[in-house]
């Protein structure tokens, strides 16, 4: 009874079993929105930067595909990110003018303490929902 219980707990807390599939197209429109609501780009800047998290997502994506086939789990080097992140925000200050770029970093500092990362790392409450909205994870789980 109480491994059932547990079992039907994890199937909904994980949307039923089902994986939804990575598209880099939508991850790069999905990041590319946040930019243009936040700095309120031209069209040619969203494009720019559409273009910039379009590549970033579909080299991530291939790294996925490349762990996938080799039987692995994705790993990620916090360096590696770290240097990813500070290359997306140095082509980020190429693409928007000062005010722009001052406005996106305000939203990106609230969207980080709405979410709970305040630390402005990201993931500064692991292992209490991960600062997802609703991300009560159940500890010790890899994800």
């Amino acid at each position: 009874m109480m491994v059932a219980m547990i079992s039907l707990t994890s199937f909904a807390q994980f949307g039923g079993g089902q994986r939804r599939e990575f598209n880099p197209e939508d991850m790069a429109t999905r990041r590319a929105d946040q930019v243009k609501e936040a700095a309120k780009t031209t069209d040619e800047q969203y494009k720019k930067v559409y273009d910039l998290f379009l590549k970033q997502a579909q080299e991530s994506q291939a790294r996925m595909k490349e762990a996938q086939e080799k039987g692995e789990r994705p790993q990620f080097n916090r360096e590696e990110m770290q240097k990813q992140r500070e290359a997306t925000e140095a082509a980020l200050k190429e693409i928007l003018s000062a005010e722009q770029y001052e406005a996106y970093e305000k939203a990106q500092q609230e969207r980080r303490q709405r979410f709970g990362q305040g630390n402005g790392r990201g993931g500064g409450n692991r292992g209490q929902g991960g600062g997802r909205p609703g991300g009560n994870r159940p500890q010790g789980t890899d994800m």
